[in-house]
This record gives structure tokens, sequence and C-alpha cells, in this order.
């Protein structure tokens, strides 16, 4: 025959319609109750460009700081090897003023020595003099060669500062893309742990709802009948003309056929079977003409 459809609602819907019908006056208002009405919480979620322009505004005074620290550094590079390359210059300026010092003092000396000893137009003066020079130009040279590989070297140094800040640039930029993703992914996080979070509370708070609406509508329900009963209990069908009440009868009677007609024919035979409420609301009549419009179809 079917499952037994679950229209409880529905059905209490069209209970309070009849026992208004049945009230002989109709005098009875259904009453409304105060409706509570929670609060969701308006959330929208930020865009991934807006997040992005968060972190990288949550990591500018690192980028600003970490490129300013590294071109100070070249900076002082720079300084530090231009003051030795000037160190030295003057090294090497002093060490040749010292040897020419010397030189001169050295021939002054074998020309002092040669004119003592009366051999001031000798040969010997030349050779010694000769042999003063070379070792002067070998020591000049000397000197030159080694202040010369100190100052090559020192401006190999300057020469490779610029790249070596690009190299330096570059590697802290690669070294801040990966902290801005990495704060990138923790701002979506944060994002969508609090939109789950959200949805969570709203859905909580729609079901709260719906139980109190359905509480509140129940209470409603409720507080009619009872309204409706009292009243009757005053003044039952009973005590109406036979005209008035089969006027009642015909009425209740044209919502139930309008309820179980907006079913299957399987569906109204099964509600009219298993609810008594058809029975109980209806006269003799009217309850075997509804029986036999929906009860006593056959199966298909």
């Amino acid at each position: 025959m079917g499952a037994l459809p679950d229209n409880s609602e529905s059905r209490n819907k069209l209970k309070d319609i009849v026992e208004q019908l049945e009230s002989p006056f109709g005098s009875v208002a259904k009453q409304e109750l105060p409706k509570v009405t929670l609060d969701e919480i308006n959330y929208t979620a930020p865009s991934d460009e807006f997040l992005k322009i968060n972190a990288e505004n949550a990591l500018a005074d690192y980028r600003a700081s970490g490129e300013k620290a590294i071109r100070d550094n070249s900076a002082e590079s720079a300084k530090t090897l231009a003051s030795q390359r000037d160190a030295y210059e003057k090294g090497r300026d002093a060490d040749r003023t010292a040897l020419n010092e010397q030189y001169d003092r050295s021939a002054h000396a074998i020309d002092n020595d040669a004119i003592k000893r009366g051999l001031a137009r000798s040969s010997i003066v030349s050779v010694n003099k000769g042999e003063l020079e070379n070792q002067y130009l070998k020591l000049n040279a000397e000197i030159a060669a080694e202040y010369g590989k100190k100052i090559s070297d020192i401006d190999a140094e300057i020469a490779a500062i610029d790249g070596k800040l690009k190299t330096a640039l570059n590697d802290f930029n690669l070294s801040y893309a990966t902290k801005l993703n990495e704060k990138l992914a923790e701002l979506r996080s944060e994002r969508d742990k609090r939109v789950q979070e959200v949805v969570k509370f709203n859905n909580d708070v729609r079901a709260k709802q719906a139980d109190l609406d359905g509480e509140r509508a129940k209470t409603e329900s409720d507080l009619y009948s009872a309204a409706i009963k009292q009243e009757q209990s005053s003044q039952d069908l009973d005590s109406l003309s036979p005209e008035n009440r089969d006027k009642i009868f015909q009425a209740v009677y044209d919502k139930m056929d309008e309820y179980l007609g907006g079913m299957t024919p399987q569906q109204a035979k099964l509600e009219l079977l298993n609810h008594t409420f058809y029975r109980q609301h209806l006269s003799n009549y009217y309850y075997n003409k509804l029986m036999d419009k929906y009860g006593r179809i056959k199966p298909e």
C-alpha cells in the first residue's frame, strides 16, 4: 500500500481550520505569540588580492630594513676598501721617500769619504755609486711590486662590490618571497577558518530558530485548540439545529476533501485510514462520503 506520508505539519494546519469551523460562532481568534529572532553573523570573506596586500604591508618593515642593511653593508665595505687602498698608496709613497732619503745619504757619504781620501775623481767612487744605484733600483722595484699587488687586489674587490650587492639583493628577494608566501598562506588559513566558524554558527542559529519557530507554532496551535474546546464545551455542536450542524459538517468535509485531493490516491487512502482525526470531525454521512472517494480505492 506504500509508506505513510510525513505531513504532520500540514495536517496540524488542517486541524486548526476544522476546529475554527466547528466553533459555533467563530468567536475564538488564534493567538499569536511574540516571535524571537536570533541574529546571524554577517561576514564577507576578504579576497586573495586583499590578503596579498595585507601580507605585503605586514612585511613592509622587514623588506625595507633588510634591503637597507644590505646596501649599508655594501657601502661600508666600499668605504673600508677605499680607505685600505689609500693606506697602501701612502705606505708605498712613504717607503719610496725613505728609500730616496737613504740613497741620498749614502751617495753623500761616498762623496765625502772620497774627498777625505783624495779620491774624488777616482773610478772607485763611480763603482760605489753604481752599486748604490743598483741597490736603490732593486729596492724601489720591490716596493712597487709589493704595493702594486696589494692595490691591484683591493681594486678587484672594489670592482666586485656592485656584483656582490646585486647578488645579496637577489638572495634577499628570494627570502622575502618565501616569507610573503608563508604570510599569505597564514592569512588565507585564518580567513577560511573564520568562514567555517561563521557557517557553523549560522547553521546552529538557523536550527535553533527553526526549533523556536516550531515551538511557537505548536504553542499557538495548542492555545487555539484549548480555546476552541473551551468554547465548544459551553456551546456543543449538538445544541445547534440540524441545518447548522450539517453546514458545519459540509464545510469541514470540503476542507478535508481539498486537503486529501492534493495527494496521490494511495497517499490519500493511507492518510484517511491511519488517522482518526477525519472520523472524529465528520458525521456518518460525510465520513462515508469521504471514505467512498478516498478510502476504498483498489491498490494499484
